[in-house]
């Protein structure tokens, strides 16, 4: 007598994600919000730190070599001050 082998059937798992909260419009528009807010902080930090070295550079041209104002620039009194 033999004996046969039950065939063998695979097993399935479905694997189920989590579930996710639900996006709403408040969530964007608090996203879009925080994102310029971000972007306007780093452009507002980025314009005060060139603008003062460029101010820094303005005042190291003024000098001449031994130190005092002037620059070797010519004014050429064209202010309503300069009459």
């Amino acid at each position: 007598m033999v004996i046969q082998p039950e065939p063998v059937t695979p097993l399935i798992y479905e694997v189920v994600e989590a579930t996710t909260e639900q996006t709403t419009v408040i969530d964007v528009v608090l996203g879009a919000f925080s994102v310029v807010g971000v972007l306007g902080l780093v452009a507002v930090l980025l314009g005060v730190s060139l603008a003062g070295l460029l101010i820094g550079l303005r005042k190291l041209r003024g000098r001449d070599i031994d130190g005092t104002a002037g620059g070797g620039a010519t004014r050429l009194g064209l202010g309503a001050s300069g009459r």
